[in-house]
């Protein structure tokens, strides 16, 4: 999978149009060949996510599919939540996870990635808690908007799934 922080030099706008269009053709549906799809809710509203980069194995065949920079979910799919609460991540796939991890990556008020001083972006770790299907997420963040971004690993392999979140 894609390392964080990749696509330094390129915009938003083109990480997201060249990922809507590499996505666009993936079956959303029980293509057992690519990771099942996930969601993360709050308060009885619930957003799919962007399925990133992922390895994984089929058939006893295993395929890589790299996703360049951090796809940015498009507004419509933004999951407001308030700052501390828990949001749930499902994913979809038969088996629990083995591992879960997930992360908050800041945009800034232009819609850009938020940078530290060594010109890297931004990333908050988040805890996943639980040991089913469904994970609960703190959304321990000051208020902001943010692309969440969730890890797995499963025993067909691992994907990332991103998510907007809107953080009051």
């Amino acid at each position: 999978a894609a390392e964080k922080g990749d696509g330094a030099g390129s915009t938003i706008a083109e990480e997201t149009t060249a990922y809507k269009e590499e996505t666009s053709a993936q079956n959303r549906g029980g293509n057992p060949r690519r990771p099942p799809d996930s969601t993360l809710s709050y308060g009885g509203r619930e957003v799919r996510g962007s399925l990133g980069s992922y390895c994984w194995s089929y058939g006893g065949a295993q395929g890589c599919f790299d996703v360049g920079g951090i796809p940015l979910p498009h507004n419509p799919q933004t999951l407001t939540v308030s700052s501390g609460s828990e949001m749930v991540f499902r994913y979809e796939g038969q088996r629990p996870p083995k591992k879960v991890e997930a992360g908050a990556l800041p945009l800034g008020k232009k819609g850009d990635w938020v940078l530290d001083k060594r010109g890297r972006i931004i990333h908050h770790s988040l805890k996943a808690h639980g040991s089913g299907v469904e994970r609960t997420i703190p959304a321990e963040l000051p208020p902001g908007e943010y692309v969440l971004d969730v890890f797995i690993t499963v025993r067909q392999g691992d994907a990332t799934y991103y998510f907007r979140v809107m953080v009051k």
